[in-house]
């Protein structure tokens, strides 16, 4: 534990040194344990699915023309955190009227050492704390969710 709080524990996520999630820099950019580089900036915003058991998931798709090698067969990065505090939820509505196509734009994705996070996006800046964060890739979004447009959550 640092400062007394708890430690974030990264499930999926590479524990090489200089691999793995890091102070500050957060989901922003790390490799997963199968050795594929997770780099956000070169990724779009997909949308959330915020869950009643405090789970909250994230969705995000490597650009194509950025494709990290490994990936190709499944674009789509799942962040699970579990036993999320929300403490801050601002969303651009007015951005999200927008067709432009940096709606889903990964600004920052930072991560205190601890247990909390901060993103930022075109629309969306959220902070929040977790406990767990999972991560898995997948070969497309869920239904609910649709490439090229606006999250709707």
């Amino acid at each position: 534990m640092m400062n007394g709080r708890r430690v974030t524990e990264f499930l999926g996520v590479s524990t090489e040194p200089q691999r793995g999630v890091k102070e500050p820099v957060g989901p922003y950019e790390f490799f997963t344990e199968t050795g594929v580089h997770v780099y956000l900036h070169d990724a779009d915003f997909l949308g959330l699915a915020w869950q009643p058991d405090a789970t909250l998931r994230l969705y995000f798709a490597h650009d194509p023309d950025w494709m990290p090698s490994g990936a190709e067969a499944t674009p789509v990065v799942e962040l699970t955190f579990s036993g999320v505090q929300v403490l801050e939820w601002e969303t651009d509505v007015e951005a999200l009227s927008q067709t432009v196509p940096v709606l889903g734009q990964v600004s920052d994705f930072a991560w205190d050492g601890s247990d909390g996070f901060d993103l930022a996006t075109f629309t969306l800046n959220l902070s929040f704390s977790a406990p767990r964060m999972a991560v898995r890739l997948l070969p497309s979004a869920p239904g609910e969710l649709h490439q090229g447009e606006p999250p709707t959550r």
